[in-house]
């Protein structure tokens, strides 16, 4: 049998001495426990002190790297400002890093550049992607425009917030300054700035491979200064290359933008003129025409410098039709060049003899007809108009040409030249005139003074700013009766500022005096302008009436034309009627105005009365 003692048995001593022993244990183990606690606040201390430096250091390693790139590189906020910058963004700038962070890009550039920055950012933040994109932005200050070439992405700062946008630039200005000088240096003359040889000859090129221009004429014009050695020598290379550059300059203001000036080689220029149309022979009169204005300019030039120095020029015509080559071109151009240095300079000459005939045809009896007035070699023949029943209500007056060597000039090819030239101005003076004049005559004699005297207005002519003011002195000064005076316009000159075009018909028509709209259906005048305007007559073309009887579209043409006529109250006078049919058809269709070779031819004035 065993017999365990309890604690009560033990004696009191024996407890005290073990409660002193636990004691002194347990505070050791405290301070154990206290002394490591003590050691790993202290390692975990340096830890952290050791991870803040190293952090410090990739930090200023970070952006030290940042400020070395040659690049631009910045953080903006959700709101767009920014948030961080680098070196070089603070260098364009031109402020430190903490006066920029914080603003947005309207306060360093100009407002247009602000606002394409923006659109682009906002772009980015929008559709979360990255982007790559060229950017010619002008600093708040500056008037150059900086070129960069920019890569903009979202970038997430924390979980669940809005990106901030993370930018890199790259500045191309420079690059791109020096890639435009050296495109400026391979393909421009650099004493005059115009357009060099290679240029020329691409343009060239292009133009003759140009499809769409196959059927379409254009001319290359080669300009040689004659005597430009001569001035040279006696004056020396810098008055002549101040000759030059005065020429280039005179040379590029005449001609229209459109056209190509190019400086070929020492003392020749060449200009391209593309898309002349598809006739050859008005592409050779246009470009004719811009030959004889750069003679001008030349000339011009030869009095003010007091140079004996004068140009040739070569013009050779040429399609994109596969029959012509680049050199083929200049080729023909130079024989022509070489054509008219033979005549003696100081004019031009066509590669192709038998346009150049036409041409020189043309400019002489251009330089006739200016003579043609001084000289009383224009006439006024009448072409009697008639009514119904045979009366004689009126004449037109139509412009005559007698040429002394040539005979009779037809109207249609001295007319047009008239007008091109503006010398249908004074010509046109000179017909209201005369036909004023004749008028205040019949006003005199009963038999005559209901006759009327209808005169074709060119549209030149007519938007002079002085042609009221010259009909109401004419009026005055011959005593013509307004009212007998008729004023013809084509549907052209009513389609061509149709509110002043207007304005100058309502005041002739407070004066008196009528208006008629010739050659009625050739023209693309709309039924609001024949409402609009103060017209009184309305004449039918006679190309309708040529075929008014066996044309059935004529026919209805014609017809309908009467009935507009009529409800907008004009009188219709139908014109070139000559036969007897087609004036029974006119009349039984409602048109009681005639004209034409059935009832007279034009004539002049004395054959008129005999007749009458």
């Amino acid at each position: 049998m065993y017999y365990f003692a309890s604690s009560a048995a033990l004696p009191a001593e024996l407890l005290r001495s073990i409660d002193s022993y636990l004691g002194r244990w347990g505070i050791a183990l405290l301070l154990v426990f206290l002394l490591l606690a003590l050691l790993g606040n202290l390692l975990l201390k340096r830890r952290m002190q050791h991870n803040r430096a190293l952090l410090q250091s990739n930090k200023e390693m970070l952006a030290t790297i940042l400020d070395s790139v040659d690049a631009f590189i910045y953080i903006k906020s959700p709101s767009l400002e920014y948030q961080y910058v680098n070196r070089r963004m603070s260098d364009l700038f031109g402020l430190p890093a903490d006066k920029i962070i914080g603003k947005r890009d309207a306060a360093f550039f100009d407002a247009g550049s602000a606002a394409e920055i923006n659109q682009v950012d906002r772009n980015v933040l929008d559709s979360g992607k990255k982007v790559t994109v060229e950017e010619s932005n002008v600093l708040r200050g500056e008037s150059r425009v900086r070129t960069f070439l920019s890569i903009k992405m979202p970038l997430s700062m924390s979980p669940g917030a809005p990106p901030s946008l993370c930018g890199i630039s790259t500045e191309l200005t420079d690059y791109l300054e020096m890639q435009s000088r050296t495109h400026y240096l391979a393909f421009y003359d650099s004493l005059t700035g115009l357009p060099n040889r290679r240029l020329l000859m691409d343009s060239l090129t292009a133009t003759i491979d140009h499809d769409e221009w196959a059927t379409f004429f254009s001319a290359v014009l080669v300009i040689d200064l004659d005597n430009f050695r001569l001035v040279n020598d006696i004056q020396g290379h810098e008055s002549g290359d101040q000759l030059l550059v005065s020429v280039a300059e005179q040379l590029r203001q005449r001609l229209d933008e459109e056209v190509t000036l190019a400086r070929f080689s020492s003392d020749e220029f060449v200009v391209l003129i593309k898309n002349l149309g598809e006739e050859q022979k008005d592409a050779a009169l246009k470009a004719e025409r811009v030959g004889r204005q750069l003679l001008e300019v030349i000339a011009q030039l030869r009095s003010s410098h007091s140079l004996p120095i004068s140009a040739s020029i070569g013009i050779s015509l040429f399609t994109g039709a596969g029959e012509y080559s680049m050199d083929s071109v200049l080729q023909q151009a130079d024989m022509a060049l070489q054509q008219a240095k033979s005549a003696g300079g100081n004019t031009l000459r066509f590669f192709n003899s038998e346009m150049q005939t036409s041409v020189l045809e043309r400019a002489s009896l251009e330089a006739d007809l200016h003579q043609a007035l001084k000289r009383n070699e224009l006439a006024l023949h009448y072409q009697v108009q008639v009514d119904h029943q045979g009366v004689t209500t009126g004449v037109e007056a139509l412009l005559r040409w007698y040429h002394p060597q040539r005979g009779w000039v037809s109207p249609a090819t001295f007319i047009p030249l008239a007008e091109e030239n503006r010398l249908i101005v004074p010509i046109g003076y000179w017909v209201l005139r005369s036909a004023c004049e004749q008028l205040a005559k019949w006003s005199h004699q009963p038999a005559y003074a209901p006759l009327s005297i209808s005169v074709n207005v060119s549209s030149v002519q007519f938007q002079q700013p002085e042609f009221v003011r010259d009909v109401e002195e004419l009026l005055a000064e011959t005593l013509a009766p307004p009212n007998r005076l008729v004023l013809e316009v084509t549907e052209s000159l009513l389609m061509h500022e149709p509110v002043r075009v207007r304005s100058t018909m309502l005041k002739l028509r407070a004066r008196g005096i009528r208006f008629a709209l010739d050659d009625f259906g050739t023209g693309y005048s709309s039924l609001s302008y024949l409402k609009r305007l103060p017209l009184d007559e309305l004449k039918i073309d006679q190309s309708f009436i040529r075929e008014l009887l066996t044309d059935k579209t004529d026919a209805a043409i014609v017809d309908t034309t009467i009935l507009l006529a009529v409800s907008l109250g004009l009188t219709v006078v139908a014109e070139g009627v000559e036969k007897k049919e087609q004036f029974d058809w006119l009349r039984g269709h409602g048109c009681y105005r005639y004209q034409g070779y059935l009832f007279g031819r034009p004539t002049p004035i004395e054959y008129l009365f005999e007749s009458y």
